[in-house]
């Protein structure tokens, strides 16, 4: 996508264009991380930042980290129920 000009209004207000929300599939009320990279604002989901630290966590808890938790559970809770 090309470059959009936009114009900073009262209060540090910008309107994110709709083609560019669309883009981004944000609807009406959704959270955004803002992060400033030298100085390149940007925008980016509440799901994109979960689904990053999820990639980052799977080389150092493995891939099926949390199922092997939810499985370890789940025998010592059939333990305490024999």
């Amino acid at each position: 996508m090309d470059a959009i000009s936009v114009r900073v209004t009262q209060g540090g207000r910008l309107v994110i264009p709709s083609a560019i929300r669309k883009s981004m599939k944000l609807a009406d009320g959704e959270m955004v991380m803002l992060q400033m990279k030298g100085n390149v604002l940007q925008v980016t989901t509440i799901d994109d930042q979960i689904d990053a630290l999820q990639a980052f966590c799977v080389p150092l808890l493995g891939d099926g980290a949390v199922d092997e938790f939810i499985a370890e559970r789940r025998r010592e809770a059939a333990k305490e129920l024999d």
